[in-house]
């Protein structure tokens, strides 16, 4: 299962909020605080917690649609949570393959996860087998530096143009980076932009689909659904620029 951090460790004068954090799913908790009382809370939640409220609330609602029952959705998604040195992160697979990769709490996850449910008619069962074992096996491999292309197979969703622009990002060898305006060029529509980079952002498997891997074109790093720190994190192992025995 998905790791849920306990709020046990927060100061008893958020004991409060924290009840209606551990009941309520929504991310209206701290409206009846001062601007400086939110402030101090974030920052007592982050220290003490180890992520925002708002990434708590996140993991709260990612969980409970993995334990929600899908009526008239027959076919088994295999699920399990693999921990990294850059966080947790949740991994699903349908009857093909690896169709979802994300780092626990991330914006796009719920949404992910529903679309993910909804492509493949699906319960979602947390299990190990022959697959989840690969997966972990490969990412432990690949933050010890010693991994650069994986045997998991894939499972992609999403429509035809979102499949070609992924596709496309399984063409940039580890340890380079393309921008966005390559890529488009890549696919023959170097107009094709914006459409390449909302594509990149609706890559529902981090790493194994190195969306990670196209920058801006003045070379500065952009979005990344998991964070630019991690999407720093990741490129820097990559070029040997970080001790993998940190990791």
């Amino acid at each position: 299962m998905i790791t849920l951090p306990s709020l046990n460790r927060l100061p008893s004068k958020w004991n409060e909020i924290r009840e209606r954090l551990e009941t309520d799913f929504s991310t209206g908790f701290d409206e009846r605080l001062t601007g400086h009382e939110a402030k101090q809370f974030e920052q007592d939640f982050i220290d003490r917690i180890g992520c925002a409220p708002e990434e708590y609330v996140r993991i709260r609602r990612a969980i409970r649609l993995l334990e929600t029952r899908y009526p008239d959705s027959p076919n088994e998604l295999t699920v399990a949570a693999l921990a990294t040195p850059l966080g947790e992160m949740l991994a699903v697979f349908g009857g093909k393959g690896l169709c979802l990769l994300e780092f626990v709490g991330q914006k796009q996850l719920e949404q992910e996860i529903t679309a993910v449910q909804k492509a493949l008619h699906g319960q979602f069962i947390f299990q190990e087998n022959e697959q989840t074992q690969l997966l972990r096996q490969e990412l432990d491999l690949y933050f010890q530096g010693r991994l650069k292309v994986f045997a998991t197979p894939l499972e992609m969703i999403g429509t035809a143009f979102q499949q070609q622009v992924w596709n496309a990002l399984l063409t940039i060898p580890y340890g380079e980076t393309r921008s966005y305006k390559e890529q488009a060029q890549q696919l023959g529509n170097p107009k094709a932009v914006r459409a390449v980079a909302a594509a990149n952002g609706q890559n529902k498997v981090s790493i194994l689909i190195p969306c990670h891997r196209v920058i801006g074109s003045d070379g500065k790093l952009t979005g990344y659904a998991g964070g630019l720190n991690r999407k720093q994190s990741l490129l820097a192992l990559e070029r040997g620029e970080v001790q993998t025995a940190l990791f």
